[in-house]
C-alpha cells in the first residue's frame, strides 16, 4: 500500500501530461481524423484555370479547363466546377466533353457529374457526332469513356437512344449497352 500512494501522485500527473498533449494536438488541428475520416479541407484552389498535357514531342494530348478546381491532399483528388475536357487525337478532330462539375482521382479518372455533352466535329468544322448523358466516366490514357446513364447519340443521320454507353474514343466507336432505339432523322440537332 505504501508504494501505491508514491506513485499514485506521479501516475496522475503523467496521465494528466498525456491528455493535455493529446487535447493540445486536436486544438492546433481543428479537430482529430478519426480512421477512415477524411479533412474536407482543399490545400490550394485554382479559378478559370487551363491545363495542357503534351506528348514528349510538344504535341497536345488532353486540355482541361473548369471555373474551379479545388484540390484535396489527403485523397490527391481535385474537385471541379463546370469542366470541359478536349481529347485531341493530332490531326483527327477532338473530342469535347463539358459537365456541370467532376473529379480528377489520382489514378487519372476523369468522373464527369450531373449533365454531361460530348461531342466531336468533322474535318471541315461540322458537328459529326453530339452525345447527351449524366455521370460519364473518362480514363484518358486509355482513351475510354463510360456511363451507365441514359445516353442520346445524335449524328447527321440518326438519333439513337439507350441506357449506358461504353466509348472507344481513339476509335469513335461508341456502344450501347441497353434498350436501344434508332430513328432516322435526316441532320443534326444542335
Amino acid at each position: 500500500m505504501e508504494k501505491l500512494r508514491r506513485w499514485l501522485p506521479t501516475a496522475l500527473l503523467l496521465l494528466l501530461a498525456i491528455t493535455s498533449g493529446v487535447l493540445l494536438r486536436q486544438f492546433e488541428d481543428g479537430h482529430s481524423l478519426g480512421p477512415g475520416e477524411e479533412r474536407a479541407t482543399p490545400d490550394f484552389f485554382m479559378e478559370d484555370f487551363i491545363s495542357t498535357i503534351m506528348s514528349p514531342s510538344g504535341i497536345p494530348l488532353r486540355t482541361l479547363s473548369a471555373k474551379r478546381l479545388d484540390h484535396y491532399p489527403d485523397t490527391q483528388t481535385n474537385h471541379l466546377e463546370a469542366p470541359y475536357l478536349v481529347l485531341h487525337y493530332g490531326e483527327q478532330p477532338a473530342w469535347h466533353v463539358r459537365s456541370e462539375r467532376g473529379w480528377v482521382y489520382e489514378s487519372g479518372l476523369v468522373a464527369l457529374l450531373g449533365k454531361v455533352h460530348a461531342w466531336r466535329d468533322t474535318d471541315a468544322g461540322e458537328r459529326a457526332i453530339d452525345i447527351h448523358t449524366w455521370d460519364m466516366r473518362i480514363l484518358p490514357e486509355q482513351e475510354f469513356g463510360e456511363t451507365d446513364q441514359p445516353v442520346t447519340i445524335i449524328t447527321r443521320t440518326q438519333t439513337s437512344r439507350g441506357m449506358g454507353m461504353r466509348a472507344y474514343l481513339a476509335e469513335s466507336r461508341l456502344e450501347l449497352m441497353a434498350r436501344v432505339t434508332t430513328e432516322v432523322t435526316g441532320h443534326l440537332n444542335r
